[in-house]
């Protein structure tokens, strides 16, 4: 009788939505360390379950799926056992460094996820060699020195994307999910990244619209915007009480955070909190579109008031404001200038641009053309992901609910505030 080869059988499987039974056999003394399992209590969404309630799954369930779809395309591809155990180490701990919240809390930790990830790595050195690993090896992938990272990590097909545009949307509740296994079937990669086949070119134009969608509509919905904000600001103020630095910070999960803001010494940071729990968010009360992008913003019957700058001076803003120090010193700024209390009035900012537009990818051409850039040749793909962005960016003023209406009907005193503050384009003279 012939003999079947039975290798694509799992021998310890664990379920996650969205992939086939995950099979982590070659990693539980990576999954059973601590600073993996506190991936439990890390929301992959952060605060924005506040405003989509389903969106209450977890770095560990992201990475795990992750995991899966990195498994597939190591039998897809053919690696071999060394390449196949690395990219599966690295899928696994690509998001070992993230904190609470997630990206949302990381602009007052004064770090990010990936340089934290290095840390975690060495603090795991044992359990990783136990895999048959090592950290300089996952090293080389966390820091993009080994081209087989973009397997995982590409903008456009990786399967860090690919699993977060599946579950996130599954667990906001948006629908209409592009067919991406058959994309990636008929994907290649080589030392330039990914290439799909020109016969699947409107499914690679239909995933980058729905990221694009995804970013619009959820991670950047004004109101877990305007959250998100709140919480930053919570932070910030038990930080400045002093009962603990930013590195303890990062040791926490979501559940743990949200207990040391409640103990915090700040009556503010304790104010802003509470505000979650009767859902007494803020709302927006002054709003800056893009020049011609004004009525994309649903005013009618809100006390908010609408203007619209240019792009410069939009972007020289965002650039000048995303340290998170200078933007509270704006905001109380604003709130003294308002007459209103610290924290009543904030800033809510989208990213100027920053990760938001998907990148070009090639397409593989069976005509004479060889292989072309997807947005080189079609421009009105590329326009139209533009302009879903600028019909969403905005800068917004927000205020708590019951300072909004005296905020906005100061609409004239907001705007010449923000004209003194904005950052000029003019190089400075040299001495």
């Amino acid at each position: 009788m012939k003999s079947w080869r039975a290798d694509h059988i799992p021998r310890k499987a664990v379920c996650v939505p969205g992939v086939p039974p995950v099979d982590i056999a070659d990693f539980l003394p990576v999954i059973d360390h601590p600073l993996f399992q506190k991936l439990r209590g890390r929301r992959q969404l952060g605060i924005n379950y506040l405003v989509f309630p389903g969106a209450v799954h977890t770095r560990f369930e992201h990475t795990i799926g992750v995991l899966g779809l990195t498994q597939r395309l190591c039998r897809l591809y053919g690696l071999g056992d060394d390449d196949r155990r690395a990219l599966c180490g690295y899928a696994l701990l690509h998001d070992i460094g993230h904190g609470p919240f997630s990206h949302q809390i990381e602009p007052v930790l004064n770090g990010d996820h990936h340089g934290r990830s290095l840390l975690c790595l060495q603090r795991m050195e044992r359990e990783i060699g136990q895999c048959g690993l090592s950290v300089a090896t996952l090293a080389d992938y966390v820091c993009g020195r080994n081209g087989l990272h973009r397997l995982v990590s590409d903008r456009n097909l990786g399967t860090d994307k690919l699993d977060y545009l599946y579950r996130d949307a599954l667990h906001i509740g948006f629908s209409g999910l592009p067919d991406i296994p058959t994309v990636t079937l008929y994907a290649v990669m080589d030392a330039r990244g990914w290439a799909v086949d020109e016969k699947f070119v409107e499914d690679v134009k239909r995933i980058q619209k729905f990221y694009g969608y995804l970013h619009q509509h959820g991670y950047l919905n004004k109101t877990a915007l305007s959250v998100q904000r709140v919480f930053q600001r919570a932070v910030q103020e038990a930080l400045a009480g002093g009962r603990a630095d930013a590195e303890r910070l990062w040791e926490m999960d979501d559940g743990e955070l949200f207990g040391w803001l409640r103990g915090s010494r700040s009556r503010l940071a304790r104010g802003l909190l509470a505000r979650f729990d009767d859902r007494s968010f803020h709302r927006t009360a002054y709003v800056i579109k893009p020049r011609g992008y004004g009525f994309a913003e649903r005013a009618a019957n809100k006390s908010l008031v609408v203007r619209e700058w240019s792009q410069r001076e939009l972007k020289r803003f965002s650039d000048r404001f995303a340290d998170s120090a200078k933007l509270l010193a704006l905001e109380d700024e604003l709130a003294h200038a308002l007459r209103v209390a610290p924290g009543e009035v904030l800033f809510a900012a989208m990213p100027y641009f920053a990760k938001l537009v998907p990148q070009d990818i090639r397409i593989r051409s069976q005509s004479g053309d060889g292989e072309y850039l997807l947005f080189a040749k079609d421009k009105d793909h590329h326009r139209s992901l533009v302009g879903d962005y600028l019909r969403t960016f905005a800068i917004r003023v927000i205020a708590a609910p019951e300072v909004r209406d005296a905020v906005s009907a100061q609409a004239g005193l907001i705007g010449e505030f923000l004209r003194e503050h904005l950052p000029s384009d003019r190089p400075r003279r040299a001495l």
